[in-house]
């Protein structure tokens, strides 16, 4: 197979048609292009035409995944699971992803990190909640482990779920008016178990909470 002519194509980014024999072959990026050193007249083979297009599908991939990357920090399940819905093969979005994960522009630790602390100050929030939106994302068991250790005390927990359960009863006061105290009790409860504390934070800040409520009447 000759190179019979290669035309720059009408695009943002620089892309060639490579035509072979006379007919068109395939399209490159001018990265592509330089990196074979593709001129009129060279001779290629199976092996040669199918190490370009596999440079060019990981070229196109990289693109798009750093461009992805370009508005926040992301996991390595989420960009290859972008890369995938652009009609990548997970072969191929896989190995972008480890790329990248070498030159550090991905970096699942860091990202578990800035997602907890981010989450903690927006919001009072339990481990167990932190740790399965981390999941969801893919990051590692391991890595999750190891991040809540680092940035999250039981103390922090008690603190944030204190926090958290006083302003619910402030805001829920009206709803929670008619109800028996022990089924008050058990709604804070549960609705502290769904934002992620344990059940031993949960239970020690019902009754810190509902002590100080009663102090406060009494006083």
């Amino acid at each position: 197979m000759i190179i019979t002519k290669i035309t720059r194509k009408k695009n943002k980014k620089p892309l060639y048609g490579v035509h072979v024999d006379g007919s068109f072959g395939f399209d490159v990026s001018d990265e592509v292009l330089l990196k074979f050193s593709l001129h009129v007249g060279d001779t290629l083979d199976n092996e040669k035409v199918e190490q370009i297009i596999t440079s060019e599908g990981m070229y196109r991939a990289q693109q798009i995944a750093v461009n992805y990357l370009s508005y926040r920090p992301r996991t390595t399940k989420e960009v290859v699971t972008h890369l995938r819905k652009k009609g990548f093969a997970v072969e191929l979005a896989r190995k972008v992803a480890a790329h990248l994960q070498k030159k550090e522009m991905i970096n699942d630790n860091e990202f578990a990190r800035i997602f907890v602390r981010d989450r903690l100050k927006r919001k009072p929030t339990g481990t167990a909640l932190l740790r399965q939106q981390l999941m969801g994302r893919g990051i590692a068991p391991n890595i999750i482990e190891r991040v809540l250790h680092e940035i999250v005390t039981d103390e922090d927990q008690q603190r944030a779920a204190e926090e958290l359960a006083s302003k619910r009863l402030t805001h829920a006061r009206s709803s929670f008016a008619n109800l028996e105290p022990a089924k008050r009790k058990r709604r804070l409860f549960e609705y502290l178990l769904r934002r992620g504390f344990s059940s031993d934070i949960a239970t020690k800040t019902v009754r810190t909470v509902f002590s100080r409520a009663t102090e406060g009447r009494a006083a």
